[in-house]
């Protein structure tokens, strides 16, 4: 909020309390502040400096309603009050209405063109709403009319990181950051950054910098347990979870969040109660239902399936629930045998996603995708294999677990960690930060066998070191990122004497997967029948490629096998890893530890073979996928 006040307003008596009342408002004596404005409008009810300043106190209490009502009194009290303009647009935002922040951000511009500030919230405003082009475009004029304007340096960020333009976006906040290194809005942008591109310890140490500036805020507390989950935090995440959820028990969000962790800790039954309390509370919140679902926790009865239903068609939603709630709806749908009602349920859904991403300007390119494997299989593969030789970190703690999402790696990776010289670690995006800072790196230098071999060695060492934090005294640290399988050629260059698993299963059953569930984020073909099965059938060509060309240790695990004949499966995998055979590795799902993967569920129980041919249940339904499969 700002606060201070605009020219003087000639209302006698009510100035210098206004006055004082901002003296004591800016030392942070608000109540002193707050009696003082009172005083103010008791001598000119409409005096517009009071007014927003009382909206400013609303507003920093929380009372949102409040302040939009004192604040639109000032603007209608003064309509070419900016400042005011400027706090409404922040109550509007912080109470649901960001369609009314965006507009009487338009507004004040309306007054004032070359208005920096209004440049730069709307920056923030238009950025977040999914329209980063419109964003990008408010903070370049913002930071023409003030170049040290923290406010249009975030929204900048924000804009570009939307963009994908990562290095500028870290520019931007580094500046906002090194201009004011207590903004929150710098520290929280920056760290969601440094998230989404896979710089998770950094991100945790700017949001414990947000935290330790606003204690006990649940929304600081929530985000921070999220990205220590994310580095292997679980009890500390928890604990903050928990924390936050007290602080703040209407928060759908916040509850969802620790029900998840819950769930992923394998504590069901608190994670369904968490879950069930949340839609109770907020009946419309889909993304509690479809967790409840996939546990196999909600009742199918016909007033569920109506409200999933309605959940579907209300446009009022934001389009991610909505989708939800078409995949907990066809989830139900198929899980009592009426297939073609649940692949009706499933389109609905995609339909939806498909909008959404395409609106967001998400779409899945097929030649760009095709080109992708063309050049790893005309050159990429054969130049990992010739000429990385070397680089690498001799290692053999790491163990990737790859193949297609839905092919099996779940299970392989809890598998694995129930061997008690294992550390299962999840899906690590480590893989995808080190290619991406080896490709900045290197940038210009064309051929794989003119890059940077000490930068990569040192790069190959900073990640055994952190595996080696993550896992103390094992002698197998499993990461089971599905995507690495199309990073197998810098896999093979940084660790040559890791132990790969690479994950099959019916390609059939693997696109039907990815088609009838929600991922929140990545596989952008998934919507599309027909992008699905070229897609699948694509990634998997390229682990065939990596095989033939490379050098690794792989061990071929095809689930089908796995469920159909587990015990001799387990012996193979734990002899592959060089171990001693334990046969707690059969009980595998008996097995306490951190799942975050849609499978936290179905690892938990006994090895089933229920999904295996599953496509057959919708192959009527599937036609462009299948064609594509056979291309």
């Amino acid at each position: 909020m700002v606060n201070r006040i605009g020219q003087p307003t000639a209302m006698g008596d009510a100035d210098p309390l206004v006055l004082e009342g901002l003296e004591a408002h800016r030392a942070g004596r608000l109540d002193t502040a707050g009696a003082l404005y009172a005083r103010a409008l008791a001598v000119a009810p409409n005096h517009a400096d009071a007014l927003n300043l009382s909206g400013a106190l609303a507003f920093a209490a929380g009372r949102y309603d409040d302040a939009i009502r004192l604040i639109g009194r000032a603007i209608r009290a003064k309509p070419d009050h900016l400042d005011a303009h400027l706090n409404l647009a922040e109550a509007y935002e912080a109470g649901g209405r960001r369609a009314d922040a965006i507009a009487i951000c338009h507004k004040a511009l309306g007054l004032t063109p070359d208005f920096a500030e209004a440049h730069a919230r709307l920056a923030l405003l238009v950025a977040s709403d999914g329209d980063p082009v419109r964003g990008l475009a408010h903070a370049r004029v913002a930071l023409a009319l003030d170049p040290d304007s923290v406010e249009a340096l975030c929204g900048r960020g924000m804009a570009l990181a939307a963009m994908r333009g990562f290095a500028d976006a870290g520019a931007a906040y580094s500046r906002a950051l090194a201009l004011a290194p207590d903004d929150l809005r710098a520290l929280t942008g920056h760290a969601a950054l440094l998230r989404d591109t896979d710089f998770i310890p950094e991100a945790v140490a700017l949001y414990r910098r947000a935290l330790a500036l606003k204690p006990g805020d649940a929304a600081l507390m929530a985000s921070l347990a999220g990205l220590i989950e994310l580095d292997g935090g679980i009890d500390e995440a928890r604990d903050l979870f928990a924390a936050a959820l007290a602080i703040a028990p209407a928060s759908a969000e916040i509850g969802f969040s620790y029900g998840r962790c819950l769930r992923d800790t394998g504590g069901f039954d608190a994670a369904t109660s968490i879950f069930t309390g949340v839609i109770a509370d907020n009946p419309k919140y889909a993304p509690a239902h479809l967790a409840l679902v996939r546990m196999k926790a909600l009742p199918d009865t016909p007033a569920q399936r109506k409200a999933l239903a309605r959940l579907t068609g209300d446009a009022a939603l934001p389009p991610r629930h909505r989708v939800q709630a078409g995949f907990a709806h066809g989830e139900l749908l198929d899980r009592a045998g009426e297939y073609d009602a649940a692949f009706a349920r499933f389109a609905e859904a995609n339909a939806i996603h498909a909008r959404a991403r395409h609106a967001a300007g998400e779409r899945f390119d097929r030649a760009e995708f095709a080109a992708r494997v063309d050049l790893i299989d005309r050159t990429l593969a054969r130049e990992y294999a010739a000429d990385a030789i070397g680089w690498g970190n001799p290692t053999e703690l790491p163990v990737f677990v790859v193949g297609l999402a839905r092919s099996g790696t779940t299970l392989v990776e809890q598998i694995c960690a129930s061997h008690s010289q294992v550390a299962g670690l999840g899906e690590l995006r480590s893989i995808q930060r080190a290619a991406r800072t080896l490709a900045a790196h290197n940038e210009g230098r064309e051929r794989i066998g003119d890059w940077d071999t000490a930068f990569a060695r040192a790069e190959a060492n900073r990640h055994a070191a952190a595996l080696a934090t993550r896992a103390p005294g094992m002698l197998r640290a499993v990461d089971k990122n599905p995507y690495n399988l199309i990073s197998l050629g810098l896999i093979g260059a940084l660790f040559p004497r890791a132990r790969v698993i690479r994950c099959h299963r019916d390609l059939r059953d693997i696109a039907v997967s990815h088609h009838t569930m929600f991922f929140g984020q990545g596989n952008s073909y998934s919507s599309d029948l027909g992008d699905c099965g070229f897609a699948v059938r694509a990634i998997d060509r390229v682990g065939g490629i990596w095989q033939r060309e490379l050098p690794l240790d792989i061990l071929d695990v095809v689930y089908e096998d796995l469920v159909a004949n587990l015990a001799p499966q387990v012996r193979r995998i734990i002899d592959f890893l060089g171990l001693a055979w334990e046969p707690g590795c059969l009980d595998f799902h008996r097995t306490e530890r951190h799942v975050g993967t849609p499978s936290s569920w179905q690892v938990r129980q006994p090895v089933y073979a229920t999904s295996v041919g599953r496509w057959h249940r919708f192959e009527k339904h599937l036609g462009p996928m299948l064609a594509e499969l056979d291309g």
